[in-house]
């Protein structure tokens, strides 16, 4: 009886989340962490693991699909639940002990699968996330809400033991590197942020929920830190979402300032509203626009600058390279991206002429969007802005800078996942020299390009206005046509019909008046002759005069018919104009003219037929109206 009812069997949830968000991080391009987040299940790092390396498997499993047939023979199995079970059962558990149906049709083609994948040489190929680097579980305290003395008390009450704040980074590496329950440290650079064991929880903690602790990596943190803006200041974030650095930021400032928090994608943007709001982040202003259409006059008090652009992510630990998920060459992909990083970080240096500093960071670990993009704008800025030694920054307490090969030097900062316990980063420190004048600059996101791109834009916006303004005219003129030619039709199909309603009063007239003419002759005729004597001849008299009356009927009607004909000639006429739009009122059956005409003249044509017999009924005498209505008919 079990058998019978695998298929009610469910797939795990696991299985399905993780499906889902494979799919929303390859079709809409979302991020992975923000989407596991929002989900809310309990086992974060599984669904992590088995998401990232299904990303990684795409193009694999893609070749195994096509060898294997599964989802050509298996229509009803969802692509992208196969994708993961499939992965699952190859690469990682490597076995699937559900017994839901799509479980078991993944099941029914194992063999094939294990087969095609040695063909394949997709044997070993992918390592789980577990086995790297163990990164600590990194949390910042939401100075807004909670004092980082007051986070830490709570934390011993709950039985956690911090150990010594640590004087030198590499003790500090050491102390993270055998980090383990029941301990936890202070971050040697960031005051209030906290490192935890690596298997550490908070997703349910309390003070997570209400937004008192934030779970940020350290590497994300370093921005605003580097950043260090005055209370009181003016700020922008430019690619603020998902809100970690612009409410770092509000905390840094005590919600004494403003923070610009500027954010194009919608999605994004209500992410960020979510986040603000939880954080208390009250200085912050959001922006849900594209940062490059700002106008700098409006914004030119903005004192401080946060370039975090889009890149490859290749910092980030376990998260695979997006050419693995959209076959995109590498090398190209970091050439389209290093484009829009000098252009966004080219903007924020020459359009806000009151800014002191700018840091200009990503999650990158490739030199084509770090020293490359750094060097090139530095090429067009002259002695206006200088680059900042982030080793002062930080006191000498950093191991990894950029490359001497570069023109930057080792000015800026690369945090590294095996060194550094975070995830890879690249930080750059721009600080304005106001004694020079900034140059004028053509380049892309230059102060001369930003200009002409305006006026050019303006340009672009008269002739789509001109365009659309002819546009919407000739639209009008087509409305116009239509609506007169609906018209046309209308009355056409009106003045038949009050055609017809007049031919049927005049031939309804005419019946009265025949009926009239029968009564008043017969009345006639009944006073001057005798009922008595000469009853038979008054009978063939009126039997005459009745066919007469019916002749005369019927040359009427014939007569309107003749004048009905002329008169749909022209109908004729005004129906042949619009000729498609009869034949496909022919095709759904809409012949209202004609048939209507037809009707009605039956109609006609039976009453008078009707009041023929009552006249003859009423001279003749009722044994005779069958005879009669024969002959008529």
């Amino acid at each position: 009886m079990s058998n019978e009812f695998v298929h009610s069997v469910t797939v795990p949830r696991i299985y399905k989340i993780t499906a889902d968000i494979v799919r929303r991080v390859r079709e809409d391009g979302a991020s992975l962490k923000t989407l596991i987040y929002e989900k809310k299940h309990p086992n974060v790092a599984g669904i992590y693991g088995l998401a990232v390396n299904t990303l990684q498997a795409l193009p694999q499993l893609d070749q195994l699909f096509d060898k294997t047939q599964i989802l050509t023979e298996q229509p009803r199995l969802n692509p992208w639940l196969a994708r993961v079970l499939i992965t699952e059962l190859l690469w990682r558990k490597r076995c699937l002990k559900n017994r839901s149906k799509p479980v078991l049709t993944v099941l029914a083609y194992e063999n094939k699968l294990r087969e095609e994948s040695i063909n394949l040489g997709y044997i070993e190929t992918f390592v789980d996330h577990k086995d790297k680097v163990k990164r600590p579980r990194y949390v910042r305290v939401n100075t807004l809400l909670l004092s980082v003395e007051k986070a830490i008390s709570f934390f011993q009450e709950d039985g956690w033991q911090l150990l010594p704040k640590s004087t030198t980074y590499s003790s500090y590496l050491q102390s993270l590197s055998q980090l383990s329950e029941p301990y936890f440290i202070q971050d040697l650079h960031i005051p209030e942020m906290l490192a935890f064991p690596p298997s550490t929880i908070f997703h349910n903690h309390e003070g997570y929920r209400s937004g008192k602790l934030i779970l940020q990596d350290k590497a994300s943190s370093l921005p605003v830190h580097l950043l260090n803006p005055i209370s009181g200041s003016t700020v922008l974030d430019m690619c603020a979402a998902p809100g970690m650095k612009a409410t770092h930021v509000a905390a840094k400032l005590q919600n004494n300032g403003t923070v610009y928090a500027v954010e194009i994608d919608a999605k994004r943007f209500k992410t960020l509203l979510t986040q603000l709001e939880k954080t208390h982040a009250l200085c912050v202003e959001p922006l849900n626009q594209d940062v490059l259409t700002l106008d700098s006059k409006l914004y030119s008090h903005v004192e401080y600058i946060l370039v975090d652009p889009t890149c490859s992510g290749s910092g980030i630990v376990d998260r695979p390279k997006q050419s693995e998920m959209d076959g995109m060459p590498e090398l190209k992909r970091l050439k389209n991206l290093q484009s829009f990083q000098v252009y966004l970080l080219r903007y924020a240096l020459f359009n806000f002429p009151n800014a002191k500093r700018i840091i200009y960071s990503t999650c990158s670990l490739h030199p084509e969007e770090n020293e490359e993009v750094v060097d090139e704008v530095l090429a067009n800025v002259g002695n206006a802005y200088r680059l900042l030694p982030v080793r002062q920054l930080l006191k000498n307490n950093w191991t990894n800078f950029s490359s001497k090969k570069y023109n930057c030097g080792d000015l800026c900062l690369y945090s590294k996942p095996n060194d550094d316990f975070c995830n890879g980063f690249f930080v750059a420190v721009f600080e304005r020299n106001f004694d020079v004048t900034l140059p004028k600059c053509k380049l892309k996101g230059g102060n001369e390009y930003s200009m002409n791109f305006t006026e050019t834009n303006l340009n672009i916006k008269k002739d789509d206005m001109a365009k659309t303004f002819a546009y919407q005219q000739e639209k009008c003129e087509k409305k116009k046509k239509k609506k007169k030619k609906k018209k046309e039709e209308k009355e056409v199909v009106s003045m038949s019909d009050e055609q017809m309603k007049i031919s049927a009063d005049i031939v309804e007239f005419e019946v009265l008046d025949i009926d009239s003419k029968i009564k008043a002759k017969s009345q006639n005729e009944l006073e001057k002759m005798d009922v008595c004597n000469d009853s038979f001849n008054f009978n063939h008299k009126a039997l005459n005069e009745s066919k007469d009356i019916q002749k005369e009927t019927l040359n009427i009607m014939e007569t309107k018919k003749s004048r009905k004909k002329r008169k749909s000639k022209h109908e004729n006429t005004l129906q042949e104009i619009d000729y498609d739009e009869k034949e496909q009122n022919k095709e759904i059956g809409v012949e209202l003219p004609k048939i209507k005409k037809k009707k009605e003249n039956k109609e006609i044509k039976n009453d008078k037929i009707h009041k023929i017999e009552q006249a003859e009924e009423t001279v003749i005498g009722p044994s005779k109206k069958k005879k009669k209505s024969k002959e008529i008919y």
